[in-house]
């Protein structure tokens, strides 16, 4: 391989693993479980706060988890990616909000903001030509629960606000 194409397959990679940390996160804020299956491998890992075991059933915890919140947000840091043939070592820095509503998943308070940062240590592999995370490993550095405030923005029109389903903006091309 040319100089020239080993640069382009290194960057080709790098760009399709960064889109797949990006389909994580709006799977997560949109609640799309299927976007949110495409970004494993059938056979990953995941370990993140309690959890510890298939990253499909992660999927199916985490799921029901952001359906019970009023609403999600995940808003991402740099992406490091070391590439190892088929393999890639990542590291993605996270901030997320979750709006409790009067009926918050187990250790929530009512009515209650979550804000938590951290990170996504993860191990992808190439698979028939397609990079998935293989393991993924969360890792949170900090946590606040606060009291909501939102100066009304619950009040306002619906449609200033992004959906948690397939009705969001982003899925209207």
């Amino acid at each position: 391989m040319t100089d020239l194409a080993a640069q382009v397959a290194d960057l080709t990679s790098r760009v399709e693993i960064t889109e797949m940390v990006l389909r994580y996160v709006r799977a997560i804020d949109r609640c799309d479980e299927a976007m949110l299956r495409s970004c494993f491998h059938v056979d990953a890992r995941h370990r993140h706060g309690s959890f510890d075991g298939s990253s499909s059933d992660f999927c199916a915890v985490a799921i029901e988890i952001c359906r019970q919140v009023e609403a999600t947000h995940h808003q991402l840091g740099p992406v490091s990616i070391e590439l190892a043939g088929d393999t890639a070592f990542t590291e993605t820095y996270f901030t997320s909000h979750h709006r409790f509503g009067a009926a918050p998943p187990a250790g929530g308070r009512p009515h209650e903001d979550r804000f938590m940062g951290g990170r996504y240590v993860d191990r992808f592999e190439r698979r028939d030509g397609v990079w998935k995370i293989a393991e993924r490993h969360g890792v949170n550095e900090w946590m606040r629960y606060e009291p909501s405030s939102d100066g009304g923005f619950w009040s306002g029109p619906a449609e200033q606000r992004g959906r948690r389903d397939r009705r969001d903006a982003v899925y209207r091309r």
